[in-house]
Protein backbone atom coordinates (compact mmCIF):
# COMPACT_ATOMS: atom_id res chain seq x y z
CA UNK A 1 0.00 0.00 0.00
CA UNK A 2 1.19 3.52 -0.80
CA UNK A 3 2.18 5.33 2.41
CA UNK A 4 0.52 8.54 1.19
CA UNK A 5 -2.77 6.81 0.43
CA UNK A 6 -5.66 7.04 2.89
CA UNK A 7 -6.05 4.07 5.23
CA UNK A 8 -9.80 3.57 4.91
CA UNK A 9 -12.30 1.05 6.20
CA UNK A 10 -16.04 0.38 6.05
CA UNK A 11 -17.94 -1.08 9.00
CA UNK A 12 -21.43 -2.48 8.49
CA UNK A 13 -24.35 -2.81 10.91
CA UNK A 14 -28.08 -3.44 10.75
CA UNK A 15 -30.84 -1.46 12.46
CA UNK A 16 -33.97 -3.68 12.61
CA UNK A 17 -36.51 -0.93 13.36
CA UNK A 18 -36.77 2.84 13.61
CA UNK A 19 -34.72 3.68 16.71
CA UNK A 20 -33.52 6.89 18.31
CA UNK A 21 -30.00 6.69 19.72
CA UNK A 22 -28.26 9.44 21.74
CA UNK A 23 -25.07 10.21 19.78
CA UNK A 24 -22.75 12.41 21.83
CA UNK A 25 -22.74 16.05 20.70
CA UNK A 26 -25.22 15.26 17.89
CA UNK A 27 -27.88 14.48 20.49
CA UNK A 28 -30.75 12.09 19.75
CA UNK A 29 -30.46 10.65 16.23
CA UNK A 30 -33.24 8.65 14.56
CA UNK A 31 -32.03 5.65 12.58
CA UNK A 32 -34.49 4.16 10.10
CA UNK A 33 -34.64 0.43 9.61
CA UNK A 34 -31.87 -0.67 7.26
CA UNK A 35 -28.20 -1.45 6.77
CA UNK A 36 -25.62 1.20 7.64
CA UNK A 37 -22.07 1.43 6.31
CA UNK A 38 -19.73 3.68 8.27
CA UNK A 39 -16.68 4.92 6.36
CA UNK A 40 -13.66 5.76 8.46
CA UNK A 41 -9.95 6.30 8.22
CA UNK A 42 -6.96 5.77 10.45
CA UNK A 43 -3.63 7.44 9.80
CA UNK A 44 -1.98 4.48 11.52
CA UNK A 45 -3.11 1.31 13.27
CA UNK A 46 -6.10 0.81 10.97
CA UNK A 47 -6.56 -2.81 12.03
CA UNK A 48 -6.72 -1.75 15.69
CA UNK A 49 -9.28 0.95 14.87
CA UNK A 50 -11.51 -1.50 13.02
CA UNK A 51 -11.16 -4.09 15.79
CA UNK A 52 -12.21 -1.39 18.25
CA UNK A 53 -15.36 -0.66 16.21
CA UNK A 54 -16.16 -4.40 16.24
CA UNK A 55 -15.55 -4.77 20.00
CA UNK A 56 -18.72 -5.13 22.07
CA UNK A 57 -17.59 -2.86 24.94
CA UNK A 58 -15.60 0.34 24.56
CA UNK A 59 -15.63 3.96 25.66
CA UNK A 60 -17.98 6.01 23.48
CA UNK A 61 -15.69 8.43 21.64
CA UNK A 62 -16.73 8.72 17.99
CA UNK A 63 -20.24 9.01 16.52
CA UNK A 64 -19.92 5.46 15.21
CA UNK A 65 -19.28 4.14 18.74
CA UNK A 66 -22.80 5.14 19.78
CA UNK A 67 -24.36 3.42 16.77
CA UNK A 68 -22.31 0.24 17.25
CA UNK A 69 -23.10 0.18 20.99
CA UNK A 70 -26.81 0.08 20.13
CA UNK A 71 -26.44 -2.15 17.04
CA UNK A 72 -23.19 -4.15 17.01
CA UNK A 73 -21.06 -4.07 13.89
CA UNK A 74 -21.54 -7.15 11.74
CA UNK A 75 -18.78 -6.94 9.17
CA UNK A 76 -15.86 -4.75 8.11
CA UNK A 77 -13.72 -4.21 5.04
CA UNK A 78 -10.32 -2.57 4.68
CA UNK A 79 -10.17 -0.29 1.65
CA UNK A 80 -7.13 0.84 -0.30
CA UNK A 81 -7.05 3.02 -3.40
CA UNK A 82 -9.97 5.33 -2.63
CA UNK A 83 -9.39 9.08 -2.65
CA UNK A 84 -10.58 9.60 0.94
CA UNK A 85 -13.34 8.82 3.40
CA UNK A 86 -15.62 11.67 2.25
CA UNK A 87 -15.26 10.57 -1.38
CA UNK A 88 -15.85 6.90 -0.56
CA UNK A 89 -18.96 7.74 1.48
CA UNK A 90 -20.21 9.81 -1.46
CA UNK A 91 -19.57 7.00 -3.93
CA UNK A 92 -21.38 4.49 -1.67
CA UNK A 93 -24.32 6.90 -1.30
CA UNK A 94 -24.55 7.10 -5.11
CA UNK A 95 -25.30 3.35 -5.30
CA UNK A 96 -28.91 2.22 -5.78
CA UNK A 97 -31.05 2.29 -2.61
CA UNK A 98 -28.35 4.19 -0.68
CA UNK A 99 -28.20 7.65 0.91
CA UNK A 100 -26.11 9.46 3.49
CA UNK A 101 -28.26 9.36 6.60
CA UNK A 102 -28.31 10.89 9.08
CA UNK A 103 -26.54 13.96 7.73
CA UNK A 104 -23.10 14.94 9.06
CA UNK A 105 -22.77 11.66 11.00
CA UNK A 106 -19.07 10.94 11.53
CA UNK A 107 -18.06 14.16 9.77
CA UNK A 108 -16.95 16.21 12.75
CA UNK A 109 -13.52 16.85 11.25
CA UNK A 110 -14.61 17.71 7.69
CA UNK A 111 -17.37 19.53 5.80
CA UNK A 112 -18.90 16.67 3.83
CA UNK A 113 -22.48 15.39 4.07
CA UNK A 114 -21.44 12.55 6.40
CA UNK A 115 -19.60 9.24 6.61
CA UNK A 116 -22.60 7.01 7.31
CA UNK A 117 -24.55 5.55 4.39
CA UNK A 118 -27.93 3.84 4.78
CA UNK A 119 -28.87 0.99 2.43
CA UNK A 120 -32.30 -0.56 2.00
CA UNK A 121 -30.59 -3.91 1.32
CA UNK A 122 -27.38 -5.36 2.73
CA UNK A 123 -24.39 -4.00 0.85
CA UNK A 124 -21.83 -6.55 -0.28
CA UNK A 125 -18.11 -6.30 -0.80
CA UNK A 126 -18.78 -5.97 -4.53
CA UNK A 127 -20.72 -2.76 -3.79
CA UNK A 128 -17.79 -1.33 -1.86
CA UNK A 129 -15.39 -2.41 -4.62
CA UNK A 130 -17.62 -0.70 -7.19
CA UNK A 131 -17.58 2.51 -5.15
CA UNK A 132 -13.78 2.40 -4.80
CA UNK A 133 -13.21 1.93 -8.53
CA UNK A 134 -10.81 -0.09 -10.66
CA UNK A 135 -7.64 0.99 -8.86
CA UNK A 136 -8.94 0.10 -5.42
CA UNK A 137 -8.77 -3.00 -3.28
CA UNK A 138 -11.29 -4.18 -0.70
CA UNK A 139 -10.36 -6.88 1.82
CA UNK A 140 -12.65 -8.51 4.37
CA UNK A 141 -11.53 -7.94 7.95
CA UNK A 142 -11.95 -10.40 10.79
CA UNK A 143 -10.91 -9.98 14.40
CA UNK A 144 -8.31 -12.47 15.53
CA UNK A 145 -6.90 -13.03 12.07
CA UNK A 146 -3.48 -11.67 11.25
CA UNK A 147 -4.39 -11.60 7.56
CA UNK A 148 -7.22 -10.00 5.69
CA UNK A 149 -9.21 -12.11 3.26
CA UNK A 150 -9.20 -10.93 -0.34
CA UNK A 151 -11.82 -13.46 -1.34
CA UNK A 152 -15.29 -13.93 0.03
CA UNK A 153 -16.17 -11.60 2.86
CA UNK A 154 -19.60 -10.66 1.57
Amino acid sequence: MNDGAPHLYVVLTYVPRLTTVPVGALGPVAFERGWYAYVGSAARARRARVARHLAPFKPLRWHADYLFAAFPARRAWLVDGAAGECELAGALAALPSAARRPGRFGAGDCRCAGHLVRFARRPRRADVTSAVGQNGAVCAFSVGSRKESVTGGD
